[in-house]
């Protein structure tokens, strides 16, 4: 993501500095072409010249604002990735604990069972009988 948009603006940069060459060029060739020689010719073509050579610096400040910017999202992007990597790994890991937590309830019931078993049985052989309704 990186390579490809700064080649964008590689290629965006030279385009625009294609054009206003292109521009320039043109412009310097109606002049010379019109025999534009009255200080009002040149005056006109040293404000376009000026004209494009501001709007040229204005577009490589606003791709390099933009590279910028890019570069800031991208970073936002990969710390967000390695977040959500984080969280994933803690939710596998918690449902590792869960199952581990269930088997080892489950396991405790058994006992407690046993237990009550090996009560009712003690009782039984001592001759102590549980009403009904009671639990040990």
């Amino acid at each position: 993501m990186k390579d490809e948009t700064r080649r964008k603006i590689d290629k965006a940069v030279k385009i625009s500095l294609i054009v206003a060459g292109l521009l320039l060029i043109c412009n310097d060739v109606y002049w010379r072409w019109h025999g534009g020689s009255g200080t009002q010719a040149n005056n006109a073509v040293n404000r376009t010249v000026e004209s494009i050579q501001k709007s040229n610096k204005s577009a490589g400040s606003e791709i390099e604002s933009g590279r910028r910017e890019i570069e800031t999202a991208e970073e936002h992007v990969n710390r967000t990735a390695d977040a959500i990597k984080r969280s994933e790994e803690t939710a596998r890991s918690n449902a590792r604990s869960t199952d581990e937590l269930q088997a080892l309830i489950s396991e405790c019931k058994g006992i407690v069972e046993a237990q009550r078993e090996i009560i009712r049985d003690v009782d039984r052989a001592n001759g102590i009988r549980p009403e009904e309704n009671e639990q040990n």
